[in-house]
């Protein structure tokens, strides 16, 4: 759903958007890219949202952080 919707809404606007802002594990951005919404002349860059990159990155950091303790412990 929120592919179909990412389309319509680059589709269907008078404004042509040239930056899009994702969470990061989103296949919206890709679906824009490959349907070349505005025509080969036009691209659209993707931004990352902080919260969600720290947030990624936490949880790998605190699954590395437990594997790492539990191998130490015999």
């Amino acid at each position: 759903m929120e592919v179909a919707g990412a389309l319509s809404i680059f589709q269907r606007s008078n404004v042509r958007y040239t930056k899009y802002l994702g969470d990061g594990d989103s296949k919206a951005f890709t679906s824009i890219v490959q349907n070349k919404v505005y025509g080969d002349h036009c691209s659209v860059e993707k931004l990352e949202c902080i919260g969600h990159v720290m947030k990624r990155m936490g949880t790998r950091l605190r699954r590395l952080k437990t594997k790492d303790e539990r191998s130490k412990t015999f």
